[in-house]
Parts: C-alpha cells; structure tokens; sequence
C-alpha cells in the first residue's frame, strides 16, 4: 500500500520557504535585524546600537562621509550635537547570503531640513541602501555601508514662501541629490560629484557589480 503523506510534508511541497534550512532563515532575520539596529541607533541617538552592529573594519560611504565605521559614528555625534535631526524611512530590506557574507539594500528616503536662498526647506532624498555583512564568532556585523542616490523632493516649510528663490541656488553638483548636497554644504560638510546614481548608468552599474563578485568571491 502507498505510504499517506503527513501535512509536514505536504506543507514542504506547497510552500517553497519550508524547504530553506533553519540556519538560513534565522541568519536573514538577523542580518535584517542588524540593518534596522544601525539605522534606528543613527537616527535616535543610540550610538552603542550603531558600534554594535559596525563590524571594527567597516567602512561608510555616503553622502556627506567617506571613512571608517569607528569615525562616521563619531562624525554622526558631532553632527546630532550641531543640531541635526535628519532621519531615515526604510523600506523592507532584500538579502542574499552566501557563506559568511550577506548583502542587504532596502529603499530608504531621509528627511533633512534647512534654508536655502532663505527659503525653509524639507528634503526628502531617495535612494537604496546597501550594506555587506559578515559572520564572525556567531554575530552578522556590517563591513561596509553606502548608497544608491535616486533623486530629491523639496517642499517649503511655509507654503506661502517664495520658492522662486530657489532659482538663484549655486547647487554644488548637478545630479539628482544636487539639493541634499545643497542643504548639506551649508552645514559645512563637503558632497562627492560621483556618488552612483540612475543619471550615471555605467557608474551604478559597476556600483552594483562590485557588490555582487565581493558576494559570490571564494571564501577562505
């Protein structure tokens, strides 16, 4: 006689995510974790939640910072003490892991307000962030953050303001985060031209490349 199939097995045909081993799953979810536990530590001040999830090696590559993850948490303290409250919406994060690495990128917009020509601005920068991640003595840590710059949206804080002044702003680059690197020269900080982004598509296209072979790199 046939053997009857138990509803364990049944749920295994129907259902692809019950064939991943357990180990994968529960490092997915603690890459996720990791994500969110560096972007929420940023935006809230929570700089042990920021050194905890920065493997000791990371480097950061962004906007406004190029460095060590050690010294864009010192320069996120020094800015959060300027009075900066610019922060993060996140999408939910994509992960792929291979071995011990893993690579994480999520949609993410950050909110940033300032004056421009005297005009009051909200900025809101579009864009995807991606971070590679090690596993070191059981603990998923980010090596290296950066990010995809897809374009701004400004709006007055005061919606009677003559926006026409914005005209007269000298923008620093030419490229779709041109106002977040408006906003961000004014506090003092300086913005690379050649960050990766849809208006550059062999720039963004080696951008996506580097991460995929440090994925898929023999490990040993």
């Amino acid at each position: 006689m046939p053997q009857s199939r138990g509803p364990d097995q049944n749920a295994t045909q129907s259902d692809p995510a019950a064939t991943l081993p357990y180990s994968s799953r529960s490092d997915e979810v603690a890459v996720i974790a990791v994500v969110l536990q560096e972007r929420a530590g940023r935006d809230t001040a929570q700089w042990d939640q920021m050194t905890a999830a920065l493997a000791p090696d990371a480097h950061v590559s962004l906007s406004w910072f190029t460095g060590t993850g050690h010294d864009f948490i010192d320069a996120s303290k020094e800015m959060y003490d300027r009075g900066s409250r610019g922060f993060h919406m996140i999408g939910a994060p994509s992960v792929e892991i291979v071995g011990t690495r893993a690579l994480a990128h999520e949609g993410v917009t950050v909110y940033a307000r300032g004056t421009l020509t005297g005009v009051e601005l909200d900025i809101a920068s579009h864009g995807r962030l991606y971070q590679r991640l090690v596993k070191a003595d059981g603990r998923w840590r980010i090596t290296d953050l950066s990010m995809l710059y897809y374009k701004d949206v400004v709006s007055p804080v005061n919606p009677g303001a003559n926006i026409a002044a914005l005209a007269d702003v000298d923008f620093p680059v030419d490229r779709p985060y041109k106002y977040l690197a408006a906003l961000l020269r004014e506090a003092g900080y300086t913005i690379g031209p050649d960050l990766p982004g849809p208006d550059r598509p062999q720039l963004t296209a080696r951008y996506l490349a580097a991460h995929d072979i440090w994925l898929h790199r023999i490990q040993g």
